[in-house]
């Protein structure tokens, strides 16, 4: 059995550190030992111009296939990343290893879109061609959930407080063809492909929590007794139509998932499942001159879609995609590792009640119900909005990010509800205390809710719209 917790503690401080030569999406860089969170940027380069692509059959085509490809091609790209800062630091190969985030992200960070302040983080990226890999879960009175997602980003198995009372702790996750017998009291979990990625999430209920729940998280393992399939592969944070193609069709060829091979054959015409050397020049060339356009097509991850009261809902079928190729190619640029509804929800909101943009050059009021139905906790976040779409924490002098039921210096109403005031300046006296920093220009909420309930589940609960107020000086 392998365990290595012990010798990659030691390169984490590596791991952290950014690719001089990759501007787009990074793990997570920290000032302790910490581990890769999941990424989600832009493949483009930021702020150059991208014209539309013509309406033809030719491109739609194309379209059809590129967003068929484009999770399987994240999923890799960010694989590449994670594991090539284990290997450069000379710990082996990475594979089948939990490495942790051990410390809470803060608006330095900047090479990670939506990050998140509730949660630390440790990340395993799984292969499992050669045999089960083993997961041991503790017991924790907190939230927690490890994730797995197969190589098309989709969610197989969310394990931890929502399944606590049914698993045993101790799991086998096996690949799509593996058979055989398991130890007696391990529970078998199959993913749909070889290559995944497992993400493990432990809540924390502020800064003087970070300690206990750094403590929680180590106490997730991770063991293997067989080795891992190399793959020798360079997937760049720009491709061109042949490093797309090739890294797609590896991911494809790896997988060992027969119904995701049998859905590439729909692609073949495009280049799916073909070496690109076979491909005329003419699909060549239109490969290559419509991937940026392609990509930036996909800008909105999970903040687009259609509103109620400015706020936009995920879909029913959030990280269970199915043949939806469309939205799970948008979330794997904005949101890689999103959680399905009946974990999380993520709602988010670019406007208000009547479709104003949300500016830090005016001041809002947020009002978030009492008794929020939740069997986890909730949290708002800010992030300011870049001009490629890009959304980070908002530099402030309290370093507050968010604000969620487990912030204790916020004051509720009467009736239980808290309204918060949202705008660049800091307000003077106490109504500091229900500050949520914004930035000067655009920006954009995120409201998470745990184990929702289902109210929210079915959409009777609504959040009300997000209104102007005056500015509190």
């Amino acid at each position: 059995m392998r365990h290595r917790w012990g010798i990659f503690a030691v390169a984490l401080a590596i791991l952290a550190q950014p690719l001089a030569a990759a501007p787009a999406r990074k793990p997570v860089p920290a000032r302790k030992p910490a581990a890769v969170k999941p990424v989600a940027k832009p493949a483009t380069p930021v702020n150059v111009a991208t014209a539309p692509l013509p309406d033809t059959p030719e491109i739609q085509a194309l379209r059809r296939a590129f967003r068929f490809g484009f999770a399987p091609y994240e999923m890799l790209r960010t694989r590449q990343l994670q594991l090539g800062r284990v290997q450069a630091a000379g710990m082996g190969s990475g594979v089948n290893t939990l490495i942790p985030r051990l410390t809470l992200a803060d608006a330095s960070l900047r090479e990670v879109t939506t990050p998140n302040n509730d949660t630390l983080y440790a990340s395993g990226w799984l292969d499992l061609s050669q045999g089960p890999v083993f997961l041991s879960i503790p017991a924790l009175k907190r939230y927690h959930s490890a994730t797995l997602m197969s190589i098309t980003s989709d969610v197989v198995a969310v394990l931890g407080s929502r399944t606590a009372g049914n698993g045993t702790g101790r799991y086998a996750i096996v690949g799509p063809g593996w058979r055989g017998d398991l130890p007696a009291g391990v529970e078998m979990v199959r993913s749909s492909s070889n290559d995944a990625w497992l993400l493990v999430r432990v809540v924390v209920n502020g800064e003087e929590d970070v300690a206990a729940a750094a403590e929680g998280l180590k106490g997730f393992t991770l063991s293997a007794v067989a080795g891992d399939t190399p793959l020798d592969l360079k997937v760049p944070p720009r491709p061109d139509g042949k490093a797309f193609l090739t890294t797609v069709n590896a991911a494809i060829e790896r997988s060992g998932d027969a119904l995701l091979v049998n859905r590439a054959t729909q692609f073949a015409d495009q280049g799916v499942g073909q070496a690109w050397d076979s491909l005329n020049p003419e699909q060549q060339k239109l490969w290559n001159d419509s991937l940026p356009a392609l990509i930036h097509e996909l800008r909105g991850g999970l903040t687009s879609g259609d509103g109620v009261d400015g706020w936009v809902y995920p879909p029913f079928n959030m990280a269970l995609y199915g043949d939806d190729d469309d939205l799970r190619a948008r979330v794997a640029l904005g949101g890689l590792a999103a959680l399905p509804r009946i974990e999380a929800i993520y709602v988010s909101a670019r406007s208000d009640g009547q479709g104003q943009p949300l500016t830090g050059a005016k001041s809002w009021r947020v009002k978030i119900p009492a008794n929020v139905p939740v069997g986890a906790f909730w949290s708002l976040t800010m992030y300011q909005q870049e001009a490629d779409g890009r959304l980070f924490f908002v530099p402030n002098e309290l370093n507050r990010f968010a604000v969620g039921d487990r912030s204790q210096h916020l004051r509720p109403e009467r009736d239980g509800s808290i309204e918060l005031f949202v705008q660049a300046a800091k307000p003077s006296g106490e109504r500091v205390v229900n500050w949520l920093p914004a930035p000067k220009g655009n920006f954009v909420l995120m409201f998470r809710a745990y184990l929702p309930g289902a109210p929210l589940l079915d959409g009777s609960f609504r959040l009300p719209p997000v209104t102007e107020g005056e500015m509190i000086p």
